[in-house]
Parts: structure tokens; sequence; C-alpha cells
């Protein structure tokens, strides 16, 4: 299996309902991160995993989401199967406490006898998910769903106290992820011990980025022509 080395993972991602859906975009979205000196990609779906992997020479971390179950990244086996069948390295896979199709231990069973060159990223939301899933041995463990489930909609992101105690107390290699969009975030994980910081939405998604700062200038703009 490859090992990722330590540095800044770029996921290129699209969501239903962004203005764009082409994958040429993801493509020069990743050929740009790579530029960039980015050690890995991570992308959804078993079409972007393959468009990326053919454009780039660095790990690509391959996932699903299926919002049909509640544990919705790579929920199944057969998602699995459809992007490391696609060229993907790692698979990122939704290890939270949520209700899901199949256990945790089956699923990953079932990746590891069929791909056992294929790294495992647990992506978890709290402590708690990183104590249940040690068990099994991810090859990494992400705060990536921190955020996203019911008991933890309320934390603040980037949580880089979340960080900081699951290097602390783990052996397993940790990911940052979630929220991370200045290079002072960034630099406070890797000083908690993160062996990698993923940057998503700071970076791959201008859309969002622009509507920030069109909604910071409406008031003002408003405001002036209204005095």
């Amino acid at each position: 299996m490859k090992r990722l080395p330590r540095g800044i993972i770029i996921s290129c991602q699209l969501e239903p309902g962004d203005p764009v859906q082409d994958v040429s975009f993801i493509v020069n979205m990743a050929k740009s991160a790579r530029y960039g000196g980015s050690i890995a990609i991570r992308t959804n779906n078993a079409e972007h995993v393959g468009a990326v992997k053919q454009a780039v020479d660095i790990p690509v971390i391959g996932l699903v989401k299926d919002r049909s179950y509640e544990t919705f990244i790579t929920p199944t086996f057969d998602h699995a199967k459809s992007v490391i069948e696609a060229g993907a390295d790692f698979v990122a896979v939704d290890s939270t406490r949520g209700e899901r199709p199949i256990p945790l231990s089956r699923l990953f069973d079932q990746i590891r006898s069929n791909f056992p060159d294929v790294g495992i990223i647990a992506d978890i939301a709290d402590e708690t998910d990183a104590e249940l899933i040690i068990p099994l041995k991810p090859d990494y463990i992400a705060t990536t769903l921190c955020g996203y489930t019911s008991y933890t909609e309320k934390v603040i992101l980037p949580n880089i106290t979340l960080v900081g105690k699951l290097c602390a107390k783990f052996d397993i290699p940790i990911i940052a992820e979630g929220g991370y969009s200045t290079p002072e975030q960034v630099q406070l994980a890797f000083q908690m011990g993160a062996h990698a910081v993923v940057i998503g939405t700071a970076i791959t998604r201008p859309w969002l980025v622009i509507k920030k700062f069109v909604e910071s200038s409406t008031a003002f703009i408003k405001g002036r022509d209204e005095g």
C-alpha cells in the first residue's frame, strides 16, 4: 500500500446544484493542486477519480457520496469498488456513528480482502468515532465529518482541538479536514500533530468565495446608495 507523505491534500469535488458540473473543472483543479505542491487529491465518484488519476501523478483518495444513507461517504462495498477500480489509491469511508447499510467491520474486511493494496481512510466526526474505529485499524483517520453529524453540528470549524486530541491519543496518522481556509489554521493543525491537512471549499469552489465577497459588499453599497 502507498503511504501519504506529510503535506496538503486538495479536495476537488462538485456538489449537486453547483454551477459547474464538468469533469474538466475537476481535472484542471487537480492539475493546479499538483502544480502548487499538494501531496494528494481527494475526489468524489468513479468518473472523477479516473479522470484525475490520468491527469496527475500523485495519490488519489476516492469516495462516493450517497445521501440516501445517513453514513453517506462510501457506505457500501459497491461504492468502494467503483472508485478503486477507477484507480483510487485510497478509499475514504464514513466511520461515524450513524445508521449504515452494513457494519463497518464487514465493509473494511471486504475492501481489504478484495483490494489489499488500497489504503482505508476513516472519516470521523469526534473523538468517540475515532475510539470506535481503532480496532479496525484504518490506515488514516480524517476529521472530515466534524460538523456534519447530529452530535457535532454545533462545532465551530476547523476543529483544531480535535486534531490535537486524536494525535496525542492514537498512533494512526491523523488527517485534519473540515473548514480549513487560512495558512494559519493549517500551521496550527500541523503543530498539533496532523499528518496532512485537507483544503477544499476555500480553494476548489470559487463560486462560494465570490458569493462571500458579493454578500459582504451588498449591504455597504445599498447603504451608500440610500444615503
